[in-house]
């Protein structure tokens, strides 16, 4: 009989294999096997001594816990030249490149020979971003970073986060700004910071709309908050810290001193405190205005009402002594127009909804939208909270008698579309720089191709978490990307073996 019977399957090798390995097993068990398989004896020994092996080596105790997977990769020079450009994307120096590559694939590499392929890379990579054509319509905030003594202008997409624009100019000033912005194309609104080159590019390219940054002003206002209300906290410490020395104390001349202490942190706490109520009044009432919906009425906050109350607020607040007081004060009056634009493009996006499913059905889903945006903002008053509470049952209500089931998830799912754009700052783009500036800060020199690079290499990369999680900013845009972005730069695909 044939030693080698490809037709008998791996179970019925195995299942001869717990028959034939006990020492103990019946007598003639060898020989039944043997006859029923079709095969010698000596084919019935060995599956079984093979059995036994592999039994024994999956029985042997190794490290606990998860264990990496190994696999073998091959070293090529496709592989290495890979290996370059993601290490310069993580934000890795040129230098310490080699090291890695020296480190990881056992490879010695020169600076030099790094230096030539990033340029190679970047020159395609400069080529790739011109062909690459968004089709998405989005508003467009802007920032710049210096890096080396020479600004970088940056122009993002608030919805995709794509980057339409990463320039070296050599100046900030209007002008460059303006052509940067140009270049672009057209816009319905740009968002900034408020610096003054920006805005001066902004006017320089004709763009319609140009929105300030509400974050630039509510941050440093609910920061100031937070150290009055630190400082007010401190003071009455050291007020209670002296009642208790007082209480201790049993000569007179004694008393007379921790009294006299204690009436003056008494006055200091007390004047602490009502410096630090009357401001938290001026930042909520502006943080209320931040709010794109008005909660009476569920429409767009009237913009010229909370100008003049910026303004007003403002104009309070140049009568404090301090500097971080002149400053806020005087972005209140100036910006407080800027800070309402955003209404001009959103008010035109919110139409056709009103058009399809009528005035008071919308207006009672934005009550409901901004209520939810409002907690998750920060933690409301109990009293507060029931009362919008109360508000979001009634607005619920009121929309579901004025539209049917399907009608409201749709309205609700196009209206929560709209309204969960960023509309009011320039947060993306920052939040963009914020990646950019460990890559800029690791380049012993940076120029345009660096750039470029980078705008390439971010604009391919999927998301890896956030409500745009797995998809790339190319792919929001409308841009077909290969699953391998690198292929783009003229690599091959990795080859493992």
């Amino acid at each position: 009989m044939g030693a080698r019977r490809n037709d008998i399957t791996g179970t019925e090798r195995a299942q001869i294999a717990i028959e034939a390995m006990p020492k103990h097993r019946p007598y003639g068990t060898i020989t039944r096997l043997a006859t029923d398989h079709r095969v010698s004896r000596q084919t019935i020994y060995n599956i079984a001594d093979a059995g036994e092996h592999a039994l024994r080596k999956e029985m042997e105790p190794g490290q606990h816990g998860p264990q990496p997977k190994e696999k073998a990769v091959q070293v090529d020079r496709n592989r290495l030249e890979r290996s370059t450009v993601v290490l310069t994307e993580a934000g890795v120096s040129q230098r310490d490149v080699t090291l890695c590559l020296a480190e990881i694939l056992d490879t010695k590499l020169s600076s030099s020979w790094v230096n030539a392929q990033l340029a190679k890379r970047e020159a395609i990579a400069e080529e790739v971003n011109r062909q690459m054509q968004p089709k998405a319509r989005e508003t467009l905030s802007g920032d710049e970073i210096y890096s080396h003594g020479n600004p970088n202008m940056l122009v993002v997409g608030n919805d995709t986060l794509y980057i339409y624009e990463l320039t070296r100019q050599t100046s900030c000033d209007g002008e460059s700004w303006g052509c940067v912005l140009l270049d672009v194309g057209d816009t319905t609104q740009f968002a900034s910071d408020a610096g003054t080159g920006l805005a001066a590019g902004v006017r320089e390219a004709g763009v319609a709309v140009h929105q300030l940054d509400w974050d630039h002003l509510l941050r440093p206002m609910w920061g100031q908050s937070t150290r009055l209300e630190k400082q007010a906290y401190a003071v009455l410490e050291k007020v209670e810290e002296r009642a208790h020395k007082f209480d201790q104390t049993k000569t007179e001349k004694r008393l007379e001193q921790h009294l006299k202490a204690w009436e003056k942190l008494q006055s200091a706490a007390d004047e602490k405190l009502e410096r630090c109520d009357a401001f938290q009044q001026i930042a909520r009432q502006v943080d209320t205005q931040f709010g794109m919906i008005d909660l009476e009425t569920g429409e767009l906050r009237d913009a010229d009402t909370g100008v003049a109350l910026l303004r007003k607020l403002g104009a309070q607040l140049q009568s404090w002594e301090g500097r971080i007081y002149q400053k806020l004060s005087t972005n209140l009056i100036n910006w407080a127009a800027g800070l309402f634009s955003y209404q001009t493009v959103l008010s035109q996006d919110l139409a056709p909804l009103i058009e399809q499913w009528g005035a008071p059905a919308i207006q009672a889903l934005c009550r409901i939208w901004q209520i939810e945006a409002d907690e998750k903002r920060h933690p409301l008053p109990l009293l507060i909270q029931q009362n919008r509470q109360n508000l979001w049952c009634s607005s619920f209500d009121q929309a579901v008698d004025l539209l049917e089931l399907d009608q409201l998830m749709e309205a609700w799912q196009a209206l929560t579309t709209i309204l969960n754009r960023s509309w009011r700052g320039s947060m993306l783009a920052e939040c963009v720089n914020s990646l950019l500036r460990p890559v800029l800060a690791k380049r012993k020199h940076s120029d345009q191709g660096c750039l470029e690079l980078f705008r390439l290499l971010h604009n391919l990369r999927p998301f890896a978490r956030g409500k745009r999680a797995n998809h790339s900013p190319a792919d929001l845009a409308g841009l077909c990307v290969p699953d391998d972005p690198l292929i783009l730069l003229g690599f091959d695909p990795k080859v493992s073996i």
